[in-house]
């Protein structure tokens, strides 16, 4: 027969087992992800999207923006060149040049061009690739921060180009191209996650519990 003063105390370490099993003040209990800053703006230009065409033609962009380009087919490129010499290389070091990126398939190429604005100066673009015609002479010309006034304007810059039969590009690119594959899909499905001490206190807290009613049970019998 079990006395009943062991019955009282058994009763009376259950419940604290019990409390220390429910217990919510564990700050390792759930952890929800929370949200990052946003990074900087991007702007993204499509070249040879439908034609033979920069969309957009023209970019405002801050300084310290990002702006990138994607490729479609067939095969096109992003030349700097100066505003009296359209179709050409600009003068002078660190003008830029995506090299020539090809796509085979219908969508954008896996490659992309990315260049950080340094200033607020016009920056005049065009696509250097020949065939099946020459695409500067063929209007592929593009302007980031155009100027707010004056006869240097988009259009002009086109008509220029117009007027030459060919173009050239650097000997080697200059920029950041780089090569995106598909990542992996989220498996977080947004709900609350459990880390591994609140797991674990779980666990002993229920074999606690278990072994104190089995006990209980067995004096009982």
């Amino acid at each position: 027969m079990v006395s009943s003063t062991f019955v009282a105390v058994l009763f009376g370490v259950l419940p604290l087992a019990l409390a220390a099993h429910y217990d919510t003040g564990n700050a390792t209990s759930a952890y929800y992800p929370s949200a990052t800053n946003s990074p900087s703006p991007v702007q993204t230009v499509s070249v040879g999207k439908g034609g033979l065409i920069f969309t957009p033609d023209t970019i405002v962009a801050k300084v310290g923006e990002e702006i990138t380009f994607q490729f479609f087919p067939k095969n096109h490129s992003v030349v700097q060149a100066d505003f009296n010499n359209p179709c050409n290389p600009a003068a002078g070091l660190g003008s830029i040049f995506s090299g020539f990126i090809p796509s085979a398939t219908p969508g954008p190429s896996n490659q992309t061009f990315t260049i950080t604005v340094k200033d607020d100066k016009p920056i005049w673009l065009y696509c250097a690739a020949l065939l099946p015609k020459p695409h500067c002479s063929a209007g592929m010309v593009a302007v980031i921060n155009p100027p707010k006034e004056g006869p240097n304007s988009l259009d002009a810059f086109r008509l220029l180009a117009a007027k030459t039969n060919t173009s050239t590009a650097p000997a080697t690119p200059r920029g950041d191209v780089e090569t995106t594959t598909p990542s992996p899909s989220a498996t977080n499905t947004g709900g609350p996650i459990l880390s591994t001490g609140a797991a674990s206190s779980l666990v002993v807290g229920g074999g606690a519990i278990g072994g104190l009613m089995v006990v209980f049970a067995g004096l009982l019998l």
